[in-house]
């Protein structure tokens, strides 16, 4: 004798096949009848699926807001260009991986209003060589250079958790480097050490207030 649960699973999946069949083989009916009865519930389908947090967009309480300060031992033009060189490469990558993901699906969420999926790392505002300022779906993205008395300078980089791989891989090819200080010249906020000649802590960011 079979269990009470699968003899349940069987009757719903044997009153779906009948639902679904009644529904083609309708007197009057055809093929075009039949997606009326159909579009509806995939659009209920596609909205839940929405509704469970399938995107990593802005509105995902797991993309927080990251900042991190690096020093690098270049000047600003050349950090500038280097970061405008990763920024392109990333756009040129997302572009590439929309169209190879475009298919049936895509073109059934745009005839049912799903819209077009947001650019990726749209440039919104530039000063050169101390500002780069993107939009993204996962949330926005800043560049704010600030040269170091002495030579280098120091980049501070805020961005989303969902890009967060893309920015590790972009700060591992930087020149980056811990600067030397003698014991006692320390940040006021993170407590790690500075050269005297720094305005600004390579480690947090904070204003170096000099005596």
């Amino acid at each position: 004798m079979e269990p009470k649960h699968k003899f349940k699973d069987r009757k719903e999946h044997t009153s779906l096949g009948m639902f679904i069949e009644a529904l083609v083989n309708q007197e009057g009916g055809g093929i075009f009848d039949t997606l009326w009865w159909i579009l509806p519930i995939l659009l209920c389908l596609m909205l839940m699926g929405q509704g469970r947090g399938g995107g990593g967009g802005k509105g995902d309480p797991t993309n927080e807001t990251v900042s991190e300060s690096w020093y690098i031992p270049q000047d600003n033009e050349t950090t500038y260009k280097t970061i405008e060189a990763a920024v392109s490469e990333w756009r040129k990558e997302a572009e590439e991986k929309s169209e190879t993901s475009k298919g049936a699906l895509s073109s059934l969420k745009g005839i049912l209003g799903g819209g077009k999926s947001e650019d990726r790392f749209v440039v919104k505002e530039t000063i050169p060589p101390r500002l780069y300022r993107m939009s993204d779906p996962t949330g926005p993205i800043y560049f704010e250079l600030t040269e170091v008395e002495g030579g280098g300078s120091v980049v501070r980089a805020t961005f989303s958790s969902g890009v967060r791989s893309k920015m590790a891989k972009f700060k591992a090819g930087l020149p980056l480097k811990i600067p030397a200080a003698p014991i006692g010249n320390r940040c006021p906020a993170c407590g790690k050490p500075v050269l005297p000649e720094f305005n600004l802590c390579p480690y947090c960011g904070e204003k170096i207030i000099k005596v």
